[in-house]
């Protein structure tokens, strides 16, 4: 069977280093070409997908259908949009074999939208005749609610559509109130516990917290000021920005590094006389800086003790129905603010629309959200 697999600092396929970049291996170990073409494609060549994160996604749907033409009997370049849609149904009815769950409608489009880019690409590479799977344009019908975008869409209300993929409406972010977070943070150890705060005090994302790195702050903060301006280098989509951690908190990332880091790294150095200290800020209990994914499963095992229904992502919707509840206060004091512009800004949104569905969220439930972000931060009870 197929397998994936990532590259390391020591590919340097045009000279500079290019880790985590999945590769498909055959069960002989050998590349699978057009996967593999096409993955260094998104990763070296197309500009607008610089998301290490994105590469992954696109790895994993690949690594699925592979494993999945395989399984079948199917040749990847022979299949047409009947093998296509048995695909699709497949995970309509199945469970995923890494959560155990239902596959969410959102995920199996995803899959769906990849390997459409990869066999649009191979048409275009000479690699196959045809796209197997049709392209239609579709009108927005009257009973779908407009954006507040919409005097803006040059595509006049059309889009276009693969004919397999799934009819979906996006739910609204929901938030988490703070007594729920609190319960969440109960079973948890001061290192967990600050990387919440950290998330639902800033709104920043899994790979932005393991991204921090202890040179990024500063070694003394300002008591004059409020909050500690930090400057992320490792976002979605790799453009900089900054985030904005109340003083209180960074006073505690700073006793985390003088202690329980401190503690890491003398364990990395006991256990491997060639250890070197990580930049990472965040690191396990030998050393090591966390991952993304760890992140996540520590906060997903915390969920699971509290018997508390929620997920990481949902500490960043937390924290923007917040701080955008905030700026529209502000704007009344001060008009020339325009708080969805703020908040996208503070998020690091590349399109506005993104962060627009946060006003939806305002407006369906302003009780879910009516706390500024100070006041959130005092409620967790530090």
């Amino acid at each position: 069977m197929a397998e994936l697999l990532f590259t390391t600092a020591a590919f340097q396929p045009q000279g500079r280093p290019a880790s985590n970049v999945p590769m498909l291996l055959d069960a002989e170990m050998r590349l699978i070409e057009p996967a593999c073409a096409w993955l260094l494609h998104v990763a070296l060549v197309r500009g607008r997908t610089r998301s290490k994160e994105t590469w992954r996604t696109y790895g994993e749907a690949l690594y699925d259908w592979w494993q999945t033409l395989e399984a079948n009997g199917w040749g990847w370049d022979k299949v047409r949009s009947n093998e296509l849609a048995a695909y699709r149904n497949h995970m309509l009815e199945g469970t995923s074999d890494h959560t155990g769950r239902p596959y969410s409608r959102a995920t199996i489009n995803i899959r769906l939208r990849v390997l459409a880019m990869f066999y649009r690409w191979c048409e275009a590479s000479g690699l196959v005749d045809e796209v197997p799977f049709s392209i239609s344009e579709l009108s927005l019908g009257r009973s779908r609610p407009t954006t507040f975008l919409t005097h803006v869409d040059a595509k006049g209300g059309r889009q276009s559509a693969n004919e397999l993929t799934l009819r979906h409406t996006r739910s609204l972010p929901r938030p988490l109130e703070p007594a729920t977070i609190r319960r969440v943070m109960e079973s948890m150890g001061a290192r967990d516990r600050l990387i919440v705060e950290w998330a639902v005090t800033t709104g920043v994302r899994r790979l932005e917290i393991a991204g921090l790195c202890v040179n990024s702050l500063p070694e003394t903060a300002s008591a004059e000021l409020p909050v500690m301006p930090i400057r992320l280098n490792v976002t979605k989509g790799g453009k900089v920005r900054q985030v904005y951690p109340p003083l209180p908190l960074f006073d505690r990332t700073r006793a985390y590094i003088r202690e329980e880091r401190a503690v890491a790294i003398r364990h990395g150095r006991e256990r491997n006389a060639s250890y070197r200290e990580p930049d990472a800020l965040f690191l396990t209990e030998h050393g090591d800086p966390l991952t993304p994914r760890r992140i996540g499963a520590m906060f997903g095992q915390a969920c699971k003790t509290a018997n508390v229904k929620a997920t990481f992502h949902e500490l960043r919707h937390t924290f923007a129905g917040a701080m955008l509840r905030f700026l529209q206060r502000q704007a009344n004091r001060a008009p020339e603010l325009n708080p969805l512009l703020a908040l996208q800004a503070i998020l690091g949104h590349a399109d506005l629309e993104t962060t627009g569905i946060y006003l939806r969220m305002l407006a369906n439930d302003l009780s879910a959200v009516e706390v500024a972000v100070d006041e959130l931060y005092k409620g967790l009870g530090s």
